[in-house]
This record gives C-alpha cells, sequence and structure tokens, in this order.
C-alpha cells in the first residue's frame, strides 16, 4: 500500500450515479465504481509495520498520509483521476491514475503494474476476486491470490459477505486468507537491536495469516482495515538463530476533501 508508485491508495467518499456515470453493471452495484467527472475523493491512511523478537528492542515503523482525487474520465473500461498526495514526512506530489482491467491494473503517470496495494481506491479483483452479480448476506467465494503483494504472499483467501444494504449500494466484506513465501518488497535481512548494538540477520519467513474488513459503496472503499501475521526466523553466525514474529496492518479511511487548484 503505501509506496510512491502505489498511488492507489487513494480512495474516498463514494459518489452517486449521474452524469458521466456508467451505465447498469453486470457486477453487483454496490462493488462497481460509479465516477462521475469532477467529483472530488479523499482518504486518510497509515501503514505499520512491527517485529518482535524475545530479548529484543521491538522494531516498529509507520507511514501515514492522505490523499485527494478528482476524477477526469469516468469511463467504465478505464476511469482516470488526478491524484495530490501528502505522504507525512516526505514531499508532497501529484499525477495521474488510471485503473483499467476493472482495477486490476494501476498505471500512475502511464507506468501500469500490476495492482498489488493491500488497499486502495476501488474494488481491486487482483485481490477480491471478480465481483459477483449479485449479493446476499452470508455469501462467500475463494481467491486465489497468484503472486506476493503488499501484506501477503500468494496464497488461498475467502471472502465473505457480512452486511449489505442495497438502497444506498453499500456491502461490508471480510477476506481472510493464509499463504506461503514472500511478500512483495521483502528484504533478505533484518536488523534488530539489543543493549544498543544493532544485529543484521538473515530472515526467513513462515506461513501467513491475514484477515481484515472493507466497507465498499458504488465500488469505492469507504473504510478499510487489514491485518497479517507471520513468523520469521532469522539468522547470523553471532547470534544463530532467533525466531521472531512480524504483524503489519493497514488502515484507510474515507476524508472530505476539497480538490486542488
Amino acid at each position: 500500500m503505501i509506496s510512491i508508485r502505489l498511488l492507489s491508495i487513494l480512495l474516498g467518499a463514494a459518489s452517486l450515479p449521474g452524469a458521466g456515470a456508467a451505465a447498469a453493471p453486470a457486477t453487483a452495484p454496490a462493488l462497481t465504481p460509479a465516477f462521475r467527472v469532477g467529483a472530488t475523493l479523499g482518504n486518510v491512511f497509515s501503514r505499520t509495520i512491527a517485529v518482535h523478537a524475545p530479548g529484543f528492542d521491538d522494531a516498529v515503523r509507520r507511514i501515514s498520509g492522505t490523499a485527494v482525487y478528482r476524477v477526469i474520465d469516468a469511463s467504465p473500461a478505464r476511469p482516470r483521476l488526478r491524484i495530490d498526495y501528502d505522504y507525512d514526512g516526505r514531499p508532497a506530489g501529484s499525477g495521474t491514475v488510471e485503473l483499467p482491467d476493472g482495477g486490476a491494473t494501476n498505471c500512475f503517470n502511464g507506468q501500469c503494474a500490476p495492482n498489488t496495494d493491500a488497499s486502495g481506491l476501488a474494488y481491486n479483483p487482483r485481490l477480491w476476486g471478480r465481483p459477483p452479480a449479485t449479493l446476499r448476506v452470508g455469501q462467500r467465494w475463494t481467491v486465489d491470490i497468484a503472486g506476493p503483494w503488499e501484506l501477503g504472499p500468494a496464497g488461498r483467501q475467502t471472502v465473505t459477505v457480512v452486511a449489505l444494504d442495497p438502497a444506498s449500494r453499500t456491502v461490508t466484506l471480510q477476506r481472510e486468507g493464509t499463504g506461503d513465501g514472500a511478500w512483495l518488497g521483502d528484504a533478505p535481512t533484518l536488523t534488530l537491536s539489543r543493549g544498543g548494538h544493532a544485529y543484521a540477520m538473515a530472515r526467513q519467513a513462515g506461513r501467513t495469516h491475514w484477515r481484515g474488513y472493507t466497507i465498499f459503496r458504488d465500488g469505492i472503499v469507504l473504510s478499510d482495515e487489514l491485518v497479517s501475521t507471520r513468523p520469521v526466523a532469522l539468522t547470523s553466525p553471532q547470534l544463530g538463530r532467533i525466531e521472531a514474529t512480524e504483524r503489519q496492518y493497514i488502515l484507510l479511511d474515507a476524508m472530505p476533501a476539497t480538490a486542488a487548484p
């Protein structure tokens, strides 16, 4: 989720159907993005990375920020938005985001890549699966995630409809999954400290488990939280083998926003 390329950590307030909106979708309205040209969307987000190993200081890193988007093109096939983002402690920036392939691909300033962000502007079929045509409380489907992503490895995930309001096109989904292997962006080493000394160690991650809840309205994320945990084996010639645990989580919520001039 949290990298400058990723900029699909975008999201925000839901937009209602109107001029420039897509025609009636073949997928459930609650999971089908309904952009309006000129609409402004905003979100506030954070990601936390925490590693605990007995006898060492906990290693914790956090990053957070805000993003504001203005819809330039509401085409259902390739919506395009301007983004103005501000990561805390980093220079602010801006650019153009496009979401082809139903949001499975993320393009920033013309550079496209698979959308592997743990959260984002809209429903992402790469992580959530192709949206069904209808929804009901208790409904479930299984998603095979083919490769590593921001908060997990390749694995299998179950999506469950927890709550549904057809009148407002709003749905709450739970996602829960497991997988083995590296996450996207995993470093081969990790540095921990104790007694004022830092120790660099090789890392080998164990099986990951993730679970979280997300609220969508008209295919746009209103609220999202996801927690991923895994055991990690750390080794070094000096210290031998150390069993650690790692927890990462993302939080993302819509916020009122005014477009930048």
